[in-house]
């Protein structure tokens, strides 16, 4: 019994189709109150992160959910992270997912700065209606066996779980139109089928929504790391903009799960609803 992956694109800008109508002609000023943001590909320590945390930041997010790659050199985690979202870090209200440069840069630095996880990089936690579960990806990719592993965990995981809203939250895309890195097939999992209703990415420094089989996958990379070009769009490519540095918000209720990215400037490229659909035989 799975639920039908359905969805509602209620606005959508993309670089190919820029003289669309502008966000600024949408009765919406400011990302949403309350929400959850999500970050990735963004610590750099520099002035685009500080405009993408001063966004965040506006926003009072309930928690903050990362796309991994959190620091990108040896300044630490410290500097690159908790001197832009240091509220929500501290207070255990960020749900940090692992990237190559967190492993890169020594992981262990990683599990010293989020001590409550306990040196776990794959786990699920809680945070504004919705159920996030954590992969990584980076270790996932290099070994076969830590593969079938995540692989075997988020299955049984997104399958045991009563959470109305399941999100998968991992670094690599399994699918993207960016041409720096390109998606990674060896991901492309039965999300959906499992229980899964949005899945969340970076690695690539743009932002790309895409649907695929039913399913809905975003790519957030735009966190504050220098930006880079979308290539052609790929089948099931619904919105793309590398054009600024930006978050992505998600509100959920009983009955939809929204999502809006915004970009550091202020305006809101891209909005879809998710609505929770009935169990089906």
């Amino acid at each position: 019994m799975i639920r039908p992956r359905t969805f509602a694109a209620l606005a959508v800008l993309s670089l190919a189709a820029a003289l669309l109508q502008p966000a600024a002609a949408n009765a919406v000023t400011a990302p949403p109150q309350g929400s959850v943001a999500v970050i990735g590909d963004f610590g750099s320590g520099t002035d685009d992160e500080r405009r993408v945390a001063d966004l965040v930041a506006r926003a009072h997010p309930a928690a903050i959910v990362t796309t991994g790659d959190n620091v990108y050199d040896d300044l630490g985690y410290a500097a690159l992270v908790g001197s832009y979202y240091g509220p929500w870090a501290s207070s255990g209200h960020m749900i940090p997912a692992v990237g190559n440069h967190d492993h890169a840069e020594g992981i262990r630095a990683f599990d010293e700065y989020f001590p409550r996880l306990r040196g776990r990089h794959v786990y699920s936690a809680g945070a504004g209606g919705i159920r996030f579960f954590v992969l990584d990806s980076t270790t996932a990719l290099a070994s076969p066996a830590a593969r079938a592993r995540q692989r075997s965990w988020l299955e049984r995981s997104l399958k045991a779980s009563p959470a109305r809203w399941k999100v998968v939250v991992l670094h690599h895309p399994p699918y993207s139109s960016g041409v720096a890195h390109g998606p990674s097939p060896a991901l492309r999992w039965p999300y959906g089928a499992w229980g899964a209703d949005l899945v969340l990415s970076g690695h690539e420094h743009n932002y790309e929504r895409l649907v695929t089989d039913g399913s809905t996958f975003v790519v957030d990379g735009s966190g504050g790391k220098a930006l880079r070009p979308l290539g052609d769009a790929v089948p099931g490519s619904q919105a793309r903009f590398d054009a600024d540095y930006g978050a992505l918000f998600l509100s959920a209720t009983d009955s939809e799960l929204t999502g809006e990215f915004w970009s550091a400037a202020g305006d809101r490229i891209d909005r879809f609803v998710l609505p929770r659909g009935e169990l089906a035989s």
